[in-house]
């Protein structure tokens, strides 16, 4: 029986270890849509239709913090720096569409807009950032404001919430 004790400390050592590694599926992302479609067609389309790229553009590991009151991310530099790197010289002024992913879950979608545009948008946007001092986007909902947004607010799905909170980045 002596002899069986360390190999029943490894092993019960082995599945508490396995028990308490952080999964990765779940995790928060923002993925671009295939060129071709405009944000209005992705706006309307069936979520699980629309093809995303192979790499989100922003993750949970990107964010510094989420603000679940108003939607600000606060990013990390490199991120930031991929944010402000998507917006095409001259300007797509129709906006570059996104969907709001946790795991394999599209949650909903929105359109990377910039402030140059003079159309509207009913849809939530994230609009090109300037100030390079303050590596912050925010969510919002319409272009040119909120008034252009019909519809319930899809921000605040829980699951996106809850997957922000257990990484740590929720405020």
């Amino acid at each position: 029986m002596m002899k069986r004790l360390p190999y029943l400390f490894c092993l019960i050592f082995a599945l508490a270890i396995s028990g308490c590694q952080v999964s990765r599926t779940g995790d928060f992302a923002i993925y671009l849509l295939d060129p071709d479609i405009s944000s209005a067609e992705a706006a309307k389309a069936d979520l699980n239709t629309l093809t995303l790229q192979d790499q989100p553009i922003l993750t949970s590991a990107d964010l510094i913090s989420y603000d679940k009151t108003n939607h600000e991310m606060l990013l990390k530099q490199a991120a930031f720096q991929r944010i402000q790197e998507i917006f095409p010289m001259p300007v797509r002024v129709d906006g570059i569409p996104f969907v709001v992913c946790v795991g394999d879950e599209r949650i909903y979608t929105g359109a990377f807009w910039t402030p140059l545009s003079s159309l509207s948008f009913d849809g939530a946007i994230i609009l090109q950032p300037f100030d390079t001092e303050n590596p912050v986007i925010q969510i919002s909902l319409g272009y040119p404001s909120s008034e252009a947004f019909t519809g319930e607010d899809p921000r605040a799905d829980i699951r996106i919430l809850r997957s922000l909170d257990r990484v740590g980045k929720l405020k």
